[in-house]
């Protein structure tokens, strides 16, 4: 009895209304009535108290009550901002307690109905959240498709039946660079601040962070911007290939028939232009014995996306066979040509060394299939590339139209009504593809221009670019889920399950306190259905989940205040027009630095991202009945020990979620790279353990490896290498310090405050996409006048579209070259195995001990926890030991100084002397790199070392190393920094040997110069 109006039917109420019985309006109201919903309210009129803890969402109020006394019914209307809250069953039992309470005896009797925007407020809690005696909103169920495979099938030995294995997911990234006709540029959609901008900052969550964790949970991910940050393109295609690349036909030159339309190359796409029209398509019958070798011609050596297209015929098979040969190993896919026709499918990214060679760098594509029909075959793409499509500017823009931006903000009038004299010229971006609009990328996509990407005859590229990603969807799935153009559009017959739009423009606040995370939606238009007859509230749904997620986990980690802002029903583009469960999401304000300084972590990214993922993955498991397990963390404490001539033993530690109990690892995948080459495609193995045997002598290999579940694979951990030389018994151990990743520094005062870039920039997990230059207004009152002078937190461009690195983890493989090419063999491990497992450090010539940019680095949660610290008890204890043994010692780093002395750590200030024979002199030694050797050791180590000081993408860069001076008769001073002349690294010889030094050796630019260096400074240890 509690809870009945839970139970009472909207076709109930309905029918009450309709007949009189629920309303004073119908005419049927009675005095009595109307007295007592007037007492109602009276009595009712302090309810609001019970929402201020929501009250920075709006103000809640009751806007009338109803009385029905025939049958002791009360509806209690609420205010529309009461949809704002994420709605829970207790709460709302809570809520009706609390009014029972105020409205007293006289309706103690009476059932409550509560309501908001027509809807009792029970139907706004998401159907995976209520309890079970609550019945769950069949209608915001969709129906999966069961007959379908998927577009790309990876083939591996791990099936993640807990996962997202066959869903496919469309998720995009902000907004990127457009061509504004009326300024006669391309430009950014946003202001530059705090050193990113936010059409290129949410590419590091979507491309770094999200789309991977969808993809390890089996998940095909579908966007609508270019995600490869390659500028090298290459096309193999049966009309025209790029450079000698080329396309093979295999056993059936007689077999493979050229079909009318298909890719074409084409230097520069105008308005109309669809590249895959202009060309023709290959075809073949199934199980002929043909098939085709696409063979790139690669630019430059390294990591490329490859996509594959193919047309459309109604008999293609659902089941195409294709390996992609990489270097270092292949990869195998099954391919559903059944949908996908005509646009670009991304396969995955491999390494690709420079040149031309089909056993290191090919596509091949199989005839064989289990079905009866034909397979087609089209271009096949390697690299992201430079924009192609050009615009130019508009000949007639009607007099002060007004245009509406995705958030709802109107632009300026654009009241261009000719062109300048002269010819009209027609500009590409000049930029990486990447950084484009999702209207550009569509374009080169194949998508048909005026159901998906021109809405606006060519003039108002802003708004064509918005509305192009949710149409997009629509012409993904087709027919009845069709673009609003055209909703029985055949178009590419591809399921997706939901679509997610990532953005971060919140807003400012005037002091330090953080915007937070907002969530937008859109339940009430088109009467609130899809055409697919699903509830629009299924969108609700997947935004309250996530949401929840997001906040719930930033609370955990990282503040437990940070906001979680409204649950908005609102009709923007990117949450109205998918015909999916859609998501707006804006994750915090980039233009608030509050917010920034969690949202430039790398890490924070990383747990958004995972929190993304969590929700998602929560919200896909309910709709299809099934347990949702969350992939499993990275392992850590990664291990090396040496075993045989040429074996070692692998070993590694399960990482402990305490957020996620499902999140532990079942297996792990361990892959290995041979020199030069890339990783393969790993093996399984049910052990934290595994031996392997090194293939040649003289040779490095590198490890990492990931854990599964039935949920999805992890991230990798950091890799470890090993070489052996054969007839050298000397061994030299690697240890990988430099664990840290970080966002930049932020200076703080009365009104100057922004992101250090002289002392602390920060250090990007693997890389940075979306740097553009440092910050140069920090006067906190400096007033925003347009994007191009934004005041406060404005920042240069000179970085935009370049990569940045930051922490690879894979630096034991550049110290293990040099220290391979001096002769010697070598194992590594990682910092925490070090410091923990029982390593018999007495076996090794040499201890190397990599520190790189590692520095203490007070929590965000507990700002008393230091992490990243470069000397703890541990590590100080294990270096005594080896050095009372007589061990030779190695350290290097641009912070071996500044960290012990930034803590007042007398305990480590008194080892580096004692036994590194090193004192700090000073942080910031110099600003240019560039070291030269000291007149004492000028016959022994190489005469000058260069080392990176500005960002760059090959190695992450020192701003402000440490100069270290020469402490006690042992010790004496080896370099010194060209400019300032002060002590750059010191050479110690007592009872055990050390060398330091105030840069890290990867930083040095010169690969010859780190060999000639690592050779020296072993011979010294002889």
């Amino acid at each position: 009895m509690y809870i009945r109006h839970f139970l009472f039917s909207l076709s109930t109420l309905m029918f009450l209304i309709l007949s009189g019985t629920a309303t004073a309006d119908t005419g049927n109201s009675d005095p009595r009535t109307e007295r007592m919903e007037r007492k109602a309210m009276r009595k009712l009129k302090d309810a609001d108290q019970f929402f201020s803890p929501w009250k920075h969402l709006g103000i809640v109020s009751i806007d009338s009550v109803k009385v029905q006394r025939h049958n002791e019914h009360l509806f209690i209307y609420f205010s529309p901002t009461l949809t704002h809250i994420p709605i829970r069953y207790p709460w709302l039992i809570s809520l009706e307690t609390h009014l029972k309470n105020q409205l007293g005896w006289r309706f103690r009797k009476y059932d409550i109905s509560m309501m908001a925007r027509d809807r009792e407020l029970h139907e706004f809690i998401p159907n995976a959240l209520r309890p079970e005696h609550l019945t769950a909103d069949s209608s915001r169920i969709r129906i999966r498709p069961t007959h379908n495979e998927p577009l790309v099938k990876r083939i591996t030995p791990v099936v993640f039946e807990n996962g997202l294995s066959g869903n496919h997911i469309a998720l995009w990234h902000s907004h990127g660079k457009y061509y504004n006709a009326v300024k006669d540029r391309w430009q950014w959609q946003r202001a530059r601040l705090f050193t990113t901008v936010e059409d290129i900052y949410p590419t590091e969550y979507v491309l770094r962070y999200i789309t991977p964790m969808l993809e390890n949970a089996g998940a095909h991910v579908l966007l609508p911007r270019e995600r490869d940050i390659q500028t090298h393109e290459v096309i193999v295609d049966n009309d025209a290939s790029t450079g000698d690349s080329e396309l093979i036909q295999l056993h059936g030159d007689a077999i493979w028939k050229s079909q009318e339309e298909g890719f074409q190359i084409t230097d520069t796409l105008f308005n109309g232009d669809n590249p895959f029209y202009k060309g023709s398509h290959l075809k073949a019958p199934v199980n002929s014995g043909a098939s085709l070798v696409y063979v790139p011609e690669i630019r430059e050596t390294g990591d490329y996306a490859v996509y594959i297209s193919w047309a459309k015929a109604e008999d293609n098979v659902p089941d195409v066979a294709a390996t992609i040969n990489y270097s270092g190993a292949s990869a195998s896919f099954s391919l559903n040509q059944q949908m996908g026709h005509s646009t670009w499918i991304y396969l995955g990214s491999f390494r690709f060394t420079k040149g031309k060679d089909a056993s290191e760098g090919s596509l091949i594509l199989y005839s064989h299939s289990a079905h009866d029909g034909h397979i087609t075959a089209d271009a096949v793409r390697f690299g992201g590339g430079m924009g192609n499509v050009a615009r130019r500017p508009a000949l007639q823009v009607l007099p002060n139209q007004k245009s509406i931006d995705d958030t709802g903000k109107s632009m300026s009038p654009q009241t261009l009504t000719t062109t300048q004299t002269g010819e009209i010229r027609w500009k590409t971006s000049q930029s990486p593809r990447f950084t484009e609009g999702a209207r550009y990328y569509l374009q080169y996509a194949g998508m048909p221009d005026t159901l998906v990407y021109s809405f606006n005859e060519g003039k108002n590229d802003y708004n064509d670019d918005y509305m192009s990603r949710g149409e997009w969807v629509n012409y993904l799935m087709g027919a009845p889920l069709g673009p609003q153009r055209k909703r029985d559009v055949q178009g590419l017959n591809i399921p997706v399950d939901l679509s997610l739009a990532f953005h971060t423009d919140a807003g400012i606040t005037p002091g330090d306190s953080v915007i937070g995370t907002l969530a937008i939606y859109s339940a009430d238009r088109d009467e609130g259905i899809f055409p697919d007859s699903v509830s629009r509230l299924v969108s609700r749904d997947l935004s309250d989940l996530v949401q929840e997620q997001i906040v719930s986990d930033i609370r955990n980690l990282y503040n437990p205040s940070w906001t979680r802002r409204a649950l908005w029903d609102r009709q923007y583009s990117e949450a109205w027009r998918p015909n999916v469960p859609s998501l707006l999401l804006e994750l915090l304000s980039h233009q608030n630095l509050a917010d920034m300084r969690f949202g430039l972590e790398p890490q924070f990214q990383f747990d958004v991202s995972r929190a993304i993922y969590k929700g998602i993955a929560r919200f896909q498991a309910y709709q299809e009945g099934r347990e949702a397990v969350i992939q499993p963390l990275p392992p850590q404490g990664m291990s090396m020990e040496k075993v045989g001539e040429k074996t070692i033993r692998l070993s590694w530690m399960p990482t402990h979620d305490p957020l996620e109990a499902s999140a532990m690892p079942e297996a792990y995948i361990v892959y290995t790279r041979e020199e030069g080459k890339g990783f393969d495609q790993g093996i399984l193995t049910q052990e934290p353990f595994i031996e392997i045997e090194l293939p040649q002598w003289n040779t490095i290999y590198s490890f990492k490896v990931s854990a599964t579940n039935s949920g999805g694979e992890s991230f990798p951990s950091e890799i470890l290498s090993a070489a052996m030389v054969p007839g050298q018994a000397k061994m030299v151990l690697i240890v990988n310090g430099f664990q840290k990743t970080s966002g930049p520094g932020t200076l703080h005062g009365n009104d100057i405050e922004g992101v250090e870039w002289w002392d602390n920039h920060a250090i990007p997990y693997i890389s940075s996409i979306s740097y553009t230059g440092q910050q140069y207004d920090y006067d906190r009152n400096s007033p925003w006048l347009d994007d191009d002078s934004p005041g406060w937190g404005a920042s240069y461009a000179d970085y935009e579209g370049k990569e940045v690195a930051g922490n690879s983890f894979d630096y034991p493989y550049i110290h293990g070259t040099s220290v391979r090419n001096a002769g010697y063999s070598f194992i590594s491990v990682s910092r925490k195995a070090f410091e923990e497992n029982p390593l018999q450090t007495s076996d090794f010539h040499v201890i190397n001990l990599i520190m790189g940019k590692q520095k203490g680095a007070a929590g965000l949660l507990d700002p008393d926890n230091i992490h990243y610290r470069v000397f703890t008890p541990s590590l100080i204890q294990r270096l005594k030991d080896y050095a009372n043994s007589g061990g030779n010692i190695i350290i290097t780093g641009a912070y071996i100084g500044t960290d012990s002395q930034l803590y007042k750590d007398t305990t480590a200030i008194d080892f580096t002397k004692r036994i590194l024979g090193y004192s700090w002199r000073t942080g910031r030694a110099t600003n240019t790199g560039d070291l030269q050797v000291t007149d004492a050791t000028a016959n022994m180590l190489p005469e000058e070392l260069e080392f990176a000081t500005t960002p760059n993408p090959e190695i992450y860069h020192v701003e402000a190393p440490d100069a270290i001076e020469a402490e006690g008769a042992g010790s004496r001073t080896v370099y010194r920094y060209r400019v300032g002349a002060t002590s750059a690294a010191v050479f110690h010889t007592s009872a055990h040997r050390v060398f330091a030094m105030g840069i890290p050796f990867e930083t040095i630019t010169d690969a010859e110069q780190r060999d000639t260096l690592m050779e020296r400074i072993l011979k010294l240890f002889e």
